[in-house]
C-alpha cells in the first residue's frame, strides 16, 4: 500500500473506534442491556481488534513510518480497552443477589439476602 492509503485506512479506523469509544459506553451502562447483546458487542470488538492485528503487521511488514504505526497502536490500544470494559459489564451477569427469605416464617429469623457469585 502507499502512504496515502495507511493513512486512508487509519483515518477509518480511527473514525470507528472513536465512534465505538462513544456507543459502547452507554450500551454497556443501559440498564436493559442483555447478557446476549454484550456477548455480540464483544465479538464486533474482538473481529475490529484482529483486523487492527492484521493491519499493524501488513504496516511493520511494509516498513511504514513510526507515525502511522503509532496511530495504528493507539486504535488498537482503544479497541482493547472497549473489550475490557466489555467483558467487565460481562461479569456483572455472572454475579446475582438471591433472596433467601423463606416464605412463611414462625421464628425470629425473617431471612437474609445473600449475595452469591457464579462462576
Amino acid at each position: 500500500m502507499m502512504t496515502y492509503e495507511w493513512q486512508d485506512t487509519l483515518l477509518r479506523e480511527e473514525d470507528l473506534a472513536r465512534r465505538a469509544a462513544v456507543i459502547v459506553p452507554r450500551m454497556l451502562a443501559h440498564p436493559r442491556v442483555t447478557l446476549d447483546q454484550i456477548s455480540r458487542l464483544r465479538g464486533h470488538i474482538d473481529d475490529c481488534i484482529d483486523r487492527l492485528g492484521t493491519l499493524l503487521a501488513e504496516m511493520e511488514n511494509a516498513g511504514v513510518d513510526q507515525v502511522f504505526l503509532a496511530a495504528a497502536h493507539t486504535i488498537h490500544n482503544a479497541w482493547q480497552s472497549l473489550a475490557h470494559k466489555t467483558a467487565e459489564r460481562s461479569r456483572l451477569f455472572e454475579t446475582d443477589f438471591v433472596d433467601v427469605r423463606p416464605t412463611l416464617s414462625d421464628n425470629k429469623d425473617q431471612g437474609v439476602a445473600t449475595h452469591w457469585s457464579i462462576s
